[in-house]
């Protein structure tokens, strides 16, 4: 038997104190031998109330051990931010603050280095000016939306966005010295400008620091984001912000979506990524309000109900409506341009996305009649700012997912259902995307459990990085929607194929490195668990529950099963003509629902509420219906709107589909509602699978 003696057993006692000892005495004391060697501000050469600035300080370290350390970046002499770092000996680490100047006025900006709550090293003070724009009695504002995935899967039609319409419209704000306007283009439009056009990346990047343009970059792709959970858009914005970052760009804290998609849960998200305004059309809200909805400011705030703890000031953000010319206070505010880019200079499908002279002509007039009668050209989050000193902004109104042009496209259903075209199918494209994020999060906890071990995963990390990006690129909304040309419905597809067939690789190669690679493993992502199963199981069938459902459509069969979490209904429709499906249950009363991009949280609509029946995208395909039960559909099977009739139903609707098709929904009763919340994200947002 092993023994030590009695010399053994002091080192080894002093070897233990020293353990405790040694981090106690590192994060108790400070430390000398960290400085801060560099802080640079990034910002245009004109800072302005509203402006979004970049602050970049270098931390040398030459302690003799790693160390933990608090940077605090400080405005005035108040503590604005703080990261916690943990920096190894001799290292030099470079950390970024994001900080936006509320109004006029000197700054004084410096990183501050804590290793203990009264001891500190400060970095030399730099000195903001920055402006206001008030003083004009007229202000207008362009948002030029471009979108390189105007017609996803033509290479052709992505540069000519490029070549023809977007570098045509920097040139026009370069020879025009009072001009400035907003672009807002998605982190794909930067890698393919890095990639194919770096003298137009270098000329953007020129006029962004000349204080002629204000970027707004809100995703990688142009998404149909409210169909699927905030993971997606979190990846969608990380990527977006390190693709910045590497380009030696900052984006404003502006964020406006494509088709001008509203959801409620905005909040939460824009909270989490150093967005303060959302710009949103108000045609949605004249829809849904009617005559209850009187702008007499387009400048609204939104709440972040989440549960985080967030203080009083960070539970809200910025809605600036697109509206028509207000006046406040004999003040003119009007939109020069808020549409999308291309239309600018060119006819788009019309013209095939070419270069038309006398179409830039006449914008260009335009703009110049403008100037000439006076209206000063303002960024958005100028005029954001500005409002905010002049009026004291309303919460904005409660309505449920929308996009622009509600009349036309009923929200979310004409992304969701509508299926205009022959070949469009629009449950199926984005069930199968919604498979491939499901699969790429599971990834992602194998990738993690292996990293944990100490196991090399650089190959893995960088094709789940490209495999993120492909799912993005296809949830692009253009695939589904406005009248879909039959590449782009195609192009979501190919890149979802292409995503799955990489996932299975990697999956495989991660669960060999964990020494897994003849076991069946259970994923559990909400948790980052995994678990050895010896089979998977089949469902047992289990007794009819009375939910007075109707289907129309078709024929049809419909099984029930006993599932983890409920009972599962499995409806096979069979359709050999083009038909329309309803599943329709009943739902008295009002419903609550998670709202797209925040699926940990509920929201109740009343009959009262809205004057329209909307269609709901059930991002975590969740809705509560006569109280106490709920139906979730399972977004990975048929991934279709659900409309609301109110006080009477819902209804599972999609027009124009054939063949044989599977539609599941789990089905669950209980009094506590954020069960039904974590169900459904057990179903959809972060599911158990077994790989």
């Amino acid at each position: 038997m092993f023994k030590l003696t009695k010399y053994k057993k002091i080192a080894f006692l002093f070897f233990l104190v020293m353990l405790f000892v040694i981090p106690i005495f590192l994060t108790s004391y400070p430390d000398n031998n960290a400085q801060i060697i560099k802080l640079d501000i990034i910002k245009p050469k004109k800072v302005h109330a509203g402006n979004r600035l970049k602050i970049e300080g270098s931390v040398k370290y030459l302690g003799p051990f790693s160390s933990s350390l608090d940077v605090v970046l400080l405005v005035n002499g108040t503590r604005e931010q703080t990261r916690r770092i943990f920096i190894s000996s001799y290292q030099t680490m470079n950390i970024s603050f994001f900080w936006t100047p509320a109004r006029k006025g000197a700054y004084l900006v410096s990183l501050r280095i804590y290793n203990s709550p009264t001891s500190f090293k400060e970095s030399p003070v730099l000195t903001i000016q920055v402006d206001s724009i008030a003083g004009h009695q007229k202000y207008t504002m362009a948002l030029y939306h471009f979108n390189v995935q105007y017609v996803p899967g033509s290479t052709a039609i992505e540069n000519r966005v490029i070549e023809e319409s977007f570098y045509p419209l920097l040139k026009m704000y370069q020879r025009h010295s009072t001009w400035r306007c907003n672009i807002e283009l998605s982190g794909y439009m930067l890698e393919l400008l890095h990639q194919r056009y770096p003298h137009i990346l270098d000329f953007l990047k020129f006029l962004v620091s000349e204080g002629k343009i204000e970027l707004i970059v809100s995703h990688y792709s142009e998404q149909f984001l409210v169909a699927y959970p905030r993971t997606d858009m979190a990846k969608s914005i990380e990527i977006s912000d390190s693709l910045l970052d590497s380009l030696d760009l900052v984006r404003s804290g502006l964020f406006f979506a494509q088709e001008s998609q509203w959801t409620p849960g905005y909040a939460e998200l824009l909270n989490a990524y150093d967005y303060d305004t959302v710009v949103v059309s108000s045609d949605p809200f004249y829809n849904y309000l009617h005559q209850r909805m009187k702008i007499t400011s387009p400048l609204y705030f939104l709440e972040d109900n989440s549960t985080q703890s967030l203080s009083a000031d960070e539970r809200q953000v910025n809605v600036l409506l697109f509206t028509k010319p207000k006046l406040i206070n004999d003040i003119e505010f009007r939109w020069s341009w808020a549409y999308d880019g291309e239309f600018a200079n060119t006819y788009t499908y019309n013209n095939d996305f070419r270069y038309d002279s006398s179409r830039a002509q006449a914008h260009e007039n335009k703009l110049e009649k403008y100037e000439a009668e006076g209206y000063y050209f303002a960024f958005i989050s100028e005029i954001v700012s500005l409002l905010n000193e002049m009026t004291d902004p309303e919460r904005i109104p409660k309505i449920p997912e929308a996009t622009w042009d509600m009349k036309k496209c009923k929200g979310v259903w004409r992304w969701m259902g509508d299926n205009i075209a022959d070949y469009e199918d629009d449950a199926f494209v984005r069930a199968y995307t919604y498979q491939a994020r499901q699969e790429a999060l599971v990834a992602e906890v194998l990738l993690e459990k292996t990293r944990e071990k100490g196991i090399d995963v650089s190959d893995e990390e960088q094709t789940l990085l490209n495999i993120w990006k492909q799912i993005l690129l296809a949830e692009v909304s253009d695939s589904t929607g406005w009248f879909p040309w039959e590449i782009e419905v195609k192009e979501s597809i190919k890149l979802t194929d292409s995503a799955l067939i990489l996932l299975d690789n990697v999956i495989a190669e991660l669960k060999m490195k964990l020494g897994y690679q003849d076991s069946l493993l259970k994923v559990d992502p909400s948790k980052n668990t995994i678990s050895k199963v010896s089979s998977i199981s089949s469902p047992e069938p289990t007794s009819t529950p009375n939910l007075n459902m109707k289907i129309k459509g078709g024929p049809y069969q419909i099984n029930y099963t006993k599932g983890e979490f409920g009972v599962t209904l499995n409806i096979k429709m069979f359709l050999e003509e083009k038909s329309t499906v309803e599943i329709r249950f009943p739902a008295e009363n009002s419903i609550m629902y998670s709202p797209s991009l925040a699926e940990n949280t509920l929201i109740t609509l009343n009959p009262s509420d809205i004057h329209e029946n909307p269609y709901l995208p059930l991002s975590n395909g969740l809705v509560i219906i006569n109280g106490s039960k709920a139906i979730i559909k399972h977004c990975a099977e048929r991934h279709m709107a659900m409309q609301w009739n109110r006080d009477k139903y819902i209804v599972f609707k999609e027009n124009s589909v054939s063949g044989n098709l599977t539609y599941s929904f789990t089905f669950v009763e209980d009094i506590f509602y954020f069960n039904f919340i974590y169900i459904a994200n057990s179903i959809n947002v972060y599911p158990h699978l077994i790989v």
